[in-house]
């Protein structure tokens, strides 16, 4: 069910199977930073109303430059909202050609799992395992 869409993005849930979805659409390449951080306070906001334990980020169409800070506000700000929500999986979709680049978290009693895809059927199917 979608839940929320604008020019820069959108958000849908799965209820049935507690998945929050994000997708990135054509307009936010004219986004600044901080509306990329609102869009992402924004979506996990949906998270906690819908109290999703698995997400769904599409990065293939992302097209942002993301600034050095970035990496730190998503860990001391950003996932401690996840953490928080009780976040069990994180998948990203994202361009086959990004994967080798791309970074995995395995779950711990801390962490929630974080595992990039190409395909999100295959991504789908792991989160519901």
């Amino acid at each position: 069910m979608q839940v929320f869409t604008n020019s820069n993005y959108s958000v849908s849930v799965d209820e049935s199977l507690n998945i929050l979805r994000f997708d990135w659409e054509d307009g936010h390449a004219g986004m600044s930073y901080e509306d990329f951080q609102e869009a992402c306070c924004n979506f996990i906001g949906y998270g906690f109303e819908y109290q999703a334990k698995h997400i769904v980020i599409d990065v293939r169409n992302f097209q942002l430059q993301l600034p050095p800070e970035f990496p730190a506000w998503q860990r001391d700000e950003h996932y401690p909202r996840y953490f928080k929500l009780g976040i069990q999986k994180v998948a990203y979709i994202m361009p086959e050609t990004a994967l080798v680049h791309a970074k995995e978290i395995p779950a711990s009693d801390d962490h929630f799992a974080l595992r990039n895809f190409a395909d999100p059927a295959i991504a789908n199917r792991w989160l519901l395992n």
